[in-house]
């Protein structure tokens, strides 16, 4: 039977779980788009979560992600054994996260320990293909169809990646190669929910906007925390608290099991724990600045009006201004520069990347958008129309991952490995 705790963390608490339904364990699918699953009698499989599918961890380690299913022994980090065309030590070209090596087509027999580097071809790296570590040169951005109408995503504590099924009220975890691991049923209107990805055994929060609950899932069950309001969204804090957002209300800091704290401060939504240690967060043209003491400070932004920000891995703030399409910068004194880009771009969520740059969604065009702390802009195009690019993340192999919410897709793209 699944566990499932009630907190009453504040004393006119309503609603009843989120996430009420079981949990079905599905990692034996294939990457390919299915929809049927069986549950089993035990809530999480029977095995710790992003435990199944051999090989994950190699990608994981190198950063790498596998073309194609084939030659499995290469993507172990330690793999020496036989590769996709037979041969000791050689893995199929195709094959990235691994410990083998890579054979060319004219390698077919796969001479032990002796391998060939295909020729990249001529237009790669470009926008829609990468240059592999194997040589290789594959299709930069992968589509997977694992939902019904996929938004918000994040990166669980256990490294995989988690997203919110909005049209199927369902949480759902993916590996890296864009396969099911595990589905968790949630209550009818309990959407929109807010995700944070966890720390130490808990692998994901989320909220329930319907229920106004903020619910705690760890690898053996799931605990549900009675609030009084309706969170916006919902942010890791240090140690075991976290910070939720009344849209134009109030801040809170939640301590689960103890207490939670207002702030009569008014966020459009969105916030994040700076590298000051202070919370930030967006009201329209200024930037907030919450303070362990309680006291809020306030930073204009000149003509831009904040949406959505993250810390920087240059330590400042980063932010999309859809109305005006730019992205903007903010260092935590309060300077403000602003980069402009092309018409019709609607940048949206925004995250910190695994290089020196940040990752947004260009809703209007269809793109994920990379912008290095120089102002370097780069903008991949995905390969479906009109899918309604959501949110994004960056997962526990280093490449990001995106929902779109229209196509009921999740899409992976890769970085080019050297920026």
């Amino acid at each position: 039977m699944q566990h499932h705790t009630k907190v009453w963390l504040l004393c006119a608490a309503i609603g009843g779980p989120g996430c009420a339904g079981g949990v079905t364990d599905e990692s034996e699918r294939s990457p390919a788009p299915r929809t049927t699953s069986a549950p089993d009698d035990d809530p999480f499989g029977g095995a710790p979560l992003g435990s199944r599918n051999g090989g994950s961890a190699g990608q994981s380690g190198k950063g790498g992600t596998a073309a194609s299913a084939a030659g499995s022994a290469g993507r172990d980090p330690g793999g020496g054994g036989a590769g996709a065309n037979g041969g000791g030590g050689v893995s199929g070209a195709a094959d990235v996260g691994g410990g083998g090596m890579a054979a060319s087509p004219e390698n077919n027999a796969g001479s032990r320990g002796i391998a060939t580097t295909p020729e990249p071809a001529a237009d790669c790296p470009s926008l829609t293909r990468v240059l592999l570590e194997s040589g290789a040169c594959v299709d930069r951005v992968t589509e997977f169809a694992v939902a019904t109408s996929p938004t918000s995503i994040v990166t669980g504590a256990d490294g995989q990646v988690w997203f919110d099924d909005d049209g199927g009220n369902q949480l759902v975890q993916l590996d890296s190669e864009g396969r099911v691991l595990k589905r968790v049923d949630c209550d009818e209107g309990s959407s929109p929910r807010a995700l944070a990805g966890g720390r130490d055994d808990v692998l994901v929060w989320y909220t329930d906007a319907g229920a106004k609950t903020l619910n705690r899932l760890t690898q053996t069950g799931l605990t549900t925390f009675e609030l009084e309001v309706t969170a916006a969204a919902v942010a890791l804090g240090e140690g075991d608290e976290l910070w939720l957002t009344e849209a134009e209300q109030a801040l809170y800091r939640v301590h689960p099991y103890v207490s939670i704290d207002p702030y009569p401060v008014a966020p459009t939504r969105a916030l994040v724990l700076g590298s000051d240690h202070n919370v930030w967060f967006p009201n329209g043209s200024v930037m907030g600045r919450l303070s362990p003491d309680r006291s809020a400070k306030y930073f204009s932004l000149g003509t831009s009006f904040a949406d959505e920000l993250c810390a920087g891995p240059d330590g400042a703030l980063w932010f999309t201004d859809s109305a005006q399409h730019r992205i903007g910068r903010m260092e935590l004194g309060g300077a403000v520069r602003t980069f402009d880009l092309p018409p019709g771009s609607a940048p949206t969520r925004i995250v910190a990347g695994p290089d020196d740059a940040v990752w947004f969604i260009a809703e209007g065009g269809d793109k994920i958008g990379r912008i290095s702390v120089d102002g370097e802009l780069t903008q991949y195009p995905i390969p479906t129309s009109g899918g309604l690019p959501y949110a994004l993340t960056v997962g526990g192999d280093r490449n990001i991952w995106f929902t779109e919410k229209f196509s009921g897709k999740v899409g992976r793209l890769l970085p080019d490995r050297h920026e």
